[in-house]
């Protein structure tokens, strides 16, 4: 009869404190699981963040190193995307499903509301005390009562213009309504007029060069200038009084030879060739202007002119969201409650003059302060950008805004293909636009 070998009590005693430790790793590892832990067992949580460089990629890094070192809890690991393909990049990652924890997002594209893939501020754990602190434009990244990404800064189509062209042909002040800037740049063109071409264009649609998503822009705000709706019923209505206005007036610049289709309207802006034009504020920034000796003086920024109904224009915002389907909604809030509140605010209005998402009357007075004192730098274009936003809130801007979400991207892409000929004489221009909303309707109804 074999033996039985029987344990001493100290090995024993050892193999029990094994098997607690692995039961005791084990049920750790899956409440860490559960809960959306870091599996790095050092209890801190790193989440994944996408952005788009609407401010200088290495300002974004000094802000993840500022907030990596002082939380303990929650790390970010941050990667930039590029232009040319981030936005559907990442809109293809969450709507499936997928993608990073928190993610750079400008218009509220109803793929994201569609898909549900965006947490909303109440599952953020934002107060409402902190709700409060935003000015109106933020009702245009709500759907349905609930906030669902949080800007940054916003941008605003301004009229740029050239003192120095302006006051050399007569002109004291920029033209503050549809007339004035018509009757301004047909005296300058008029003017400058040799072998059939204006040698300084009163205007140029910026759009009608090399960039033509600009476009969007400029015919945006002068859409909603003249009253226009996107959407009535959930149907396209560009094609309609306000849009043919609108349309029409911005190709008598072309008919009547005030303009020609092909120059740039920021490089011929800098060398003097272009007296005014449409673009968002940080075109300044990016062209060098303010601290450009040879064009010191020379150049200022003022509201878009008053349409048929209002002075309302294109806006738009930078901002970010968190991915619903994130297992660590928790650490991205935090994050983002740290990224977008008013003590960062200061950051992104001095990288490209975007306008605060706070209404800055209501945020701490430190912080107001030192706002108030980086605004004095440049107070006539602070000035000239308040007054957009106003008009921009109190004229029905945030409305428009709203609208765009329905067919947003088939707008984007058909409106330069079917304006441009419109704006030429190519193309009659209601049916330039009734092709827009049918290719619209198409992608709202299918």
């Amino acid at each position: 009869m074999g033996k039985i070998k029987m344990m001493r009590p100290k090995k024993l005693q050892s193999i029990t404190l094994m098997i607690l430790i692995l039961l005791w790793v084990a049920g750790c590892s899956g409440s860490d699981e559960a809960s959306g832990n870091d599996d790095s067992g050092d209890g801190v949580n790193t989440i994944e963040v996408s952005l788009l460089p609407f401010i200088e990629p290495e300002d974004f890094e000094s802000l993840v190193e500022e907030f990596n070192s002082s939380h303990d809890n929650v790390q970010v690991d941050l990667t930039m995307l590029g232009w040319s393909d981030g936005r559907e990049q990442i809109k293809t990652e969450i709507t499936s499903g997928q993608g990073p924890d928190v993610f750079y997002l400008g218009a509220l594209d109803e793929a994201f509301t569609e898909s549900d893939t965006l947490a909303s501020a109440e599952e953020l754990g934002f107060s409402q005390e902190e709700l409060d602190l935003f000015n109106p434009l933020i009702e245009g990244y709500k759907a349905n009562d609930e906030l669902l990404a949080f800007p940054l800064g916003y941008e605003m189509n301004m009229l740029f213009y050239r003192k120095d062209i302006l006051k050399e042909h007569g002109f004291e002040e920029p033209p503050a309504t549809w007339k004035e800037l018509y009757n301004t740049a047909k005296t300058i063109s008029e003017a400058t007029m040799n072998g059939g071409s204006p040698e300084v264009m009163g205007l140029q649609i910026n759009g009608m060069d090399e960039h033509l998503n600009a476009l969007n822009l400029s015919w945006g705000s002068m859409f909603a200038a003249a009253g226009g709706e996107y959407i009535q019923n959930k149907e396209s209505t560009l094609n309609s009084p306000a849009g043919q206005e609108t349309l029409s007036f911005m190709k008598s610049f072309y008919e009547d030879n005030i303009s020609v289709p092909g120059p740039s309207a920021v490089n011929g802006f800098g060398n003097g060739e272009v007296a005014m034009f449409y673009f968002t504020q940080p075109t300044a920034d990016q062209q060098g202007w303010y601290d450009d000796s040879n064009m010191a003086d020379k150049w200022g920024m003022v509201p878009m002119p008053k349409g048929p109904e209002s002075s309302a224009g294109h806006f738009g915002g930078h901002g970010v969201a968190v991915n619903a389907n994130s297992e660590k909604k928790e650490a991205a809030g935090e994050f983002v409650k740290w990224l977008v509140s008013p003590e960062r605010t200061k950051i992104f209005m001095e990288s490209a003059h975007y306008v605060s998402p706070f209404n800055l009357d209501k945020v701490d007075t430190e912080i107001k302060a030192e706002i108030d004192e980086m605004m004095s730098e440049h107070s006539e274009v602070w000035e000239a950008l308040n007054q957009q936003l106003d008009n921009n809130v109190n004229e029905g801007a945030v409305d428009l805004f709203v609208q765009s979400r329905q067919g947003y991207t088939e707008r984007w892409n058909a409106q330069p293909s079917h304006l441009i000929p419109a704006i030429t004489g190519e193309t009659p221009i209601e049916e330039a636009l009734q092709n827009i909303d049918v290719q619209v309707n198409q992608a709202i109804n299918q």
